[in-house]
């Protein structure tokens, strides 16, 4: 006979998985409330919850607030539960051609400590593996913690760093780093999960600095290197399969009567709105005497080019007026077709370099394009240049701890 169905542990890890989503998105909340929302009955809410609470992974944080204007209730006040953001540590890296930022955190994301470490695009997985080991232990110290208290290791590798750290690709499409993962496993003896920085830049963004942030669906829009990647996010996770290009919004037409660029609709984004594209039709004005801002703030060389530098000129240097207001419309465009498509409660724009006055221009330029609702949900990304290695805890907290119940050994 074959054996099939689910398993205790499985049936275990997925209850207490469901547990922690709750008391994540709805906490603190009692065990009835918990009961009420997942439909499992209060006796096994309360054996799960109490076992999670000798494992210190849950704790007791008091009584229900009485409700002045609520109907007076006999018996006990229900007591409430959350979750013990310091029953494990996050080590989290993040690698791309030039920078290592490493960090540590609570379960909360809260960072404890951070290290950033330029490189030549020299950096090996071994001498990465070899540069942890002595920045954790210094870590480690300062904040009177050892290995047991680690849940592991997050990496998020951009994909400029793909190859020098080793990395492939499965037959799913997913990205892999045999070498790295052997080497940090090694290395400290934890486990070691490793994706896309991107992605897990995605997956950052939505629960930053607020451990029972709603749940939502948001889209991650990244600028990188002169295109654009977005990942679609519902609750915590990617809506995408692991492998799936994130360069599709690169075929999103912002222009009917656009260019053309072979392989790509006509006046899509990778047409109208990529750094090279951009720069194409600024070239034109620019000179040191027409463009006297943006000439001096890219020293001549279009090629660096961002969408930042582009509103910062152009507010002195009126030959890029024209160029820049064309960009913002098309660039709302793009955006409301991700707002529409995957139904999106926020476009989170990460990389760009945007100010927050540059953020009110784009803002005011949604509103008048499809109201301020729309308008609204574009947010810049809280998470900055120096907390990247956020981006590889956030995916080790939500893959190696929510993902498993808490069941972590």
């Amino acid at each position: 006979m074959n054996d099939c169905g689910i398993s205790k542990l499985d049936l275990k890890r997925r209850n207490r998985m469901q547990i922690l989503k709750v008391v994540r998105e709805q906490g603190p909340i009692s065990r009835v409330d918990i009961s009420a929302i997942l439909g499992i009955t209060r006796a096994a809410v309360t054996i799960i919850t109490n076992e999670m609470i000798d494992q210190h992974i849950l704790q007791e944080v008091g009584e229900e607030p009485v409700n002045p204007n609520a109907e007076v209730r006999k018996g006990r006040r229900k007591i409430l539960l959350d979750i013990n953001e310091t029953y494990k540590f996050a080590i989290g890296i993040y690698v791309d051609e030039k920078e290592i930022s490493i960090g540590l955190t609570t379960l909360n994301a809260a960072a404890l400590d951070k290290k950033s470490i330029t490189h030549k695009a020299d950096m090996t997985p071994e001498a990465l593996a070899e540069l942890l080991g002595t920045t954790l232990e210094k870590m480690l110290q300062n904040s009177c913690l050892t290995y047991e208290n680690l849940l592991g290791i997050g990496v998020g590798i951009m994909p400029s760093a793909f190859e020098m750290m080793g990395g492939s690709t499965t037959d799913t499409g997913c990205p892999a780093f045999p070498v790295l993962q052997k080497a940090l496993e090694d290395s400290t003896r934890l486990p070691v999960y490793i994706n896309s920085a991107v992605t897990e830049f995605a997956m950052a963004g939505v629960h930053y600095g607020d451990l029972h942030a709603k749940a939502e669906n948001q889209v991650f829009l990244y600028w990188d290197s002169g295109s654009y990647r977005a990942i679609p996010v519902s609750g915590n996770a990617p809506i995408l399969p692991a492998g799936s290009n994130d360069t599709f919004v690169e075929h999103i037409c912002v222009n009917p009567a656009g260019a053309r660029l072979e392989g790509y609709p006509k006046g899509s984004v990778r047409a109208e709105l990529s750094a090279a594209a951009v720069a194409e039709k600024i070239r034109p004005v620019f000179s040191e005497e027409q463009t006297p801002t943006l000439y001096a703030a890219l020293e001549g060389d279009l090629s660096r080019l961002t969408p930042a530098s582009l509103l910062a000129a152009a507010e002195t240097d009126t030959a890029l007026q024209p160029v820049a207001d064309e960009t913002i419309k098309q660039f709302c465009v793009m955006l409301h077709t991700l707002y529409c498509l995957y139904f999106a409660e926020h476009i989170n724009l990460y990389g760009f370099g945007f100010t927050p006055e540059h953020l009110e221009q784009i803002r005011k330029a949604a509103a008048e394009f499809a109201g301020k609702d729309f308008a609204q949900a574009i947010i810049l990304c809280p998470i900055g240049e120096r907390y990247h290695f956020l981006s590889g805890c956030t995916y080790l907290i939500q893959t190696g701890f929510y993902q498993r119940g808490g069941l972590c050994s």
